[in-house]
């Protein structure tokens, strides 16, 4: 097979500045493109190049700088992914360029400030990420530079000769550090204009307190989603946080019949409770039950940590019995789950475009040809594009949704 013969040729790939404004080049030739769209994760993306298409690009592929340049992925005329290159391997033969997308920058900026939703201050558990992001991502920082440190004088020189700020001090210097979204050192990232905050009535709450520099915005940001109520996803340059319990779109009806293996049914156990105990402080604790086929099962209980645990003074009772129902909801029966295997491909269909498969987006599964037949409302959790010599392949992760939601976004 010849060189070209191997190219893909759905998909092509641009370099772009910091910001993903200003197109630097497009990355010729490829022999793969691999991308991918992640609920409750960073989500990564790569490409590939062999050969020739290796030397006669050299120049462009040496002058890549991770942390400096995004890449961009287009499917056809669709920009689908995008965000800051974070590895680049140059191997006899090959260049491979790795990417993560722009919650990236979340996970290199400190959350600068006190955050305290402790009472009376408590709020949505979406709003306040939702705050955090907008605040830390667009605000600068003061930090001390020593005089000791080797070249320190020549590396102040250089920083205000680029535009920098550094006040002397005892010892070394007050250096401005800008902000991520700032365009006094160069392009913005371009990140806080395009977030999409998802209100609804009755999410969840919290009464996090956090100080300054406890941890990073997207590790925050992690543990909110592990404990506290709410999903997030990105798509392009937007971040989309959610209530768990909510969701951010429907597909038709999806069957056995749109994916290139036979899906599998499972009962899980595991995911089971009747009742639900959220523990707090000092012996607080809120609780749920179901009694929806208790008899049938016993009293199977689960116990949970209280949403609002970084920092927070112990939540009223009404709070802990709002997120104690929140975590039974959906768990008797033994809740049931459609799993894709492993390396099967999603068929996309002219009502199923690729631009519509998202993390978070809610779609209706039937499994008809197993022992145990399953229709159940399923969320997508995770996407994978992959195309190569072998053509491209759609995988899609569904997780059951948490429960039915009839709520509208809040205004």
């Amino acid at each position: 097979m010849a060189e070209s013969d191997a190219c893909v040729t759905k998909h092509s790939a641009y370099i772009f500045d910091r910001g993903g404004k200003r197109r630097v080049d497009e990355i010729l030739d490829l022999s793969e493109v691999k991308w991918e769209r992640a609920r409750d994760n960073i989500s990564e993306a790569s490409i590939k190049l062999v050969g020739d298409a290796c030397d006669t690009q050299a120049d462009l592929l040496a002058s890549l700088r991770t942390h400096r340049h995004e890449l961009v992925i287009f499917r056809g005329r669709a920009r689908v992914w995008e965000g800051p290159l974070h590895r680049i391997s140059y191997n006899a033969g090959s260049t491979e360029i790795f990417a993560k997308d722009v919650l990236a920058y979340a996970a290199a900026q400190p959350m600068t400030q006190e955050w305290d939703n402790s009472y009376p201050n408590s709020g949505t558990v979406s709003g306040r990420i939702g705050n955090i992001l907008s605040y830390e991502l667009t605000h600068g920082r003061t930090m001390f530079y020593s005089e000791s440190q080797e070249g320190a004088a020549a590396a102040v020189a250089e920083w205000v000769a680029a535009g920098g700020v550094a006040t002397p001090t005892a010892g070394g210097w007050m250096v401005d550090v800008p902000a991520f979204e700032s365009t006094a050192m160069g392009p913005a990232i371009n990140v806080v204009p395009h977030m999409v905050i998802h209100p609804f009535p009755n999410e969840a709450r919290t009464s996090a307190h956090t100080l300054p520099y406890e941890m990073s915005v997207f590790e925050h940001l992690t543990g909110l989603a592990r404990q506290s109520g709410i999903d997030y996803t990105v798509v392009g340059r937007a971040i989309h946080p959610w209530d768990v319990s909510r969701y951010s779109g429907r597909l038709p009806t999806i069957t056995d019949a749109d994916f290139h293996a036979n899906v599998i049914v499972t009962e899980y156990g595991s995911d089971h409770a009747q009742a639900a105990y959220v523990v707090g402080q000092e012996g607080a604790y809120g609780s749920a039950l179901n009694l929806k086929k208790l008899a049938y099962y016993g009293p199977w209980s689960a116990m949970y940590t209280a949403y609002s645990e970084e920092g927070a003074e112990a939540p009223e009772q009404s709070e802990l019995d709002s997120q104690a129902q929140r975590n039974v909801a959906g768990r008797t029966p033994a809740p049931m789950e459609v799993r894709i295997p492993d390396n099967s491909s999603f068929i996309l269909r002219d009502d199923i475009g690729i631009n519509q498969l998202v993390p978070g987006v809610q779609v209706y599964l039937r499994a008809t040809m197993n022992q145990r037949k399953l229709a159940q409302m399923q969320k997508i959790d995770h996407v994978v594009v992959t195309e190569n010599a072998a053509g491209e392949t759609v995988q899609l992760t569904l997780t059951p949704a948490t429960r039915r939601d009839s709520d509208e976004v809040a205004p």
